[in-house]
């Protein structure tokens, strides 16, 4: 057998959107004219300059994802198909490396942990979490050392049962059949660093294997995947990389929107959060339209939207600003805040 890496891990939704930073003050300059015995000119008052809302952020630079992190996620959400519209991810390797983080964020706090016994969870170094709500079926892409076999070898002591001989064939990818304390799942391998768990509410096993064949099948191009939709793949691109994130096509499943009565030309939204100094955690997102008049019409409401939300939520920061045909905004928390925030702009179904 090829070495063939990684471990999956199963969920129902959760995770992330957020934004952030920068509210700039403007001093006001006046001028009082001065009196003299003999009549004087009454200065031309200065005019107040008009405030840039966050003024500071609307000329940060920002940097692009890493080359090499963006290549590794990219590869994580192409088993990722189209009609999973949205995503969460976690870079397990690195919330394990910081002692604050793993307290706070984890596939256990958020949820994430459901596919597998946890054991799981501690042997692939990231995961993503999908979920296609018109079929109730999840995925869960993952990237790991270890070979499949070895993780379900492992997990057997935890009472993961395997299903027949061990795993068939599938367009070239092993694929293991899986009964996890009663619940139903597939795994497949798709190359040898990446795999895919699946499962689903009330589906059978072999409807949850096809579900697992319709990832298989996204990865290898032979259907659309996630981020084949127009302009997101862009947008991934184009925020820092973090340890966590959330991909969306449709805009209106983030809490944020709830009460903004739609959003014409949205095309999508990419979140990514990563460690700041200071016990600090910083959310980076781009939200994608049609046009630029689009991205107009929308903005003042979701700067009032992030603004409610940064009375409740204790933002230390936030900033919001336009880019052509995209909105950017970033959000600045205290880590103690970040699992709050990170569920706060979760899609909501």
């Amino acid at each position: 057998m090829n070495k063939k890496r990684a471990a999956g891990v199963l969920a129902t939704v959760v995770a992330v959107f957020i934004l952030a930073a920068c509210a700039s003050e403007t001093v006001l300059e006046t001028s009082a004219p001065q009196t003299t015995d003999e009549p004087t000119a009454v200065p031309t008052p200065t005019p107040t300059p008009t405030p840039i809302p966050y003024e500071d952020f609307a000329g940060a630079m920002v940097p692009p994802a890493n080359p090499e992190r963006l290549a590794q996620l990219t590869n994580l959400l192409s088993l990722v198909p189209e009609n999973f519209s949205s995503t969460i991810f976690l870079d397990m390797e690195f919330l394990r490396s910081n002692d604050t983080l793993v307290s706070l964020i984890s596939p256990e706090i958020l949820g994430m942990d459901r596919a597998l016994p946890s054991i799981a969870a501690g042997l692939v170094d990231s995961i993503a979490v999908a979920t296609d709500f018109q079929t109730l079926s999840v995925i869960s892409p993952f990237q790991s050392n270890y070979a499949i076999g070895d993780i379900l070898r492992l997990a057997g002591g935890f009472g993961l049962q395997l299903g027949g001989d061990g795993p068939t064939t599938y367009e070239g990818h092993d694929v293991w059949r899986i009964n996890a304390l009663g619940t139903v799942l597939a795994m497949a391998t798709a190359d040898e660093s990446t795999g895919v768990a699946a499962s689903g509410q009330g589906l059978s096993a072999e409807e949850v294997r096809a579900v697992v064949e319709g990832s298989i099948d996204a990865f290898d191009g032979w259907s659309s995947a996630l981020l084949d939709t127009a302009g997101l793949a862009d947008l991934l691109g184009d925020v820092p990389s973090g340890f966590a994130g959330v991909v969306l096509s449709e805009c209106e499943t983030l809490p944020l929107f709830t009460d903004m009565q739609g959003l014409p030309g949205c095309t999508g939204v990419v979140v990514t959060a990563d460690i700041l100094s200071g016990d600090l955690v910083v959310f980076h997102s781009l939200i994608g339209f049609t046009g630029q008049d689009e991205a107009a019409s929308v903005m003042q409401r979701a700067i009032e939207a992030l603004e409610d939300l940064s009375s409740s939520h204790d933002f230390e920061d936030l900033g919001v600003r336009q880019e052509d045909g995209n909105l950017r905004v970033r959000v600045i928390v205290n880590v103690s805040k970040s699992t709050e925030v990170f569920r706060l702009f979760s899609p909501n179904s």
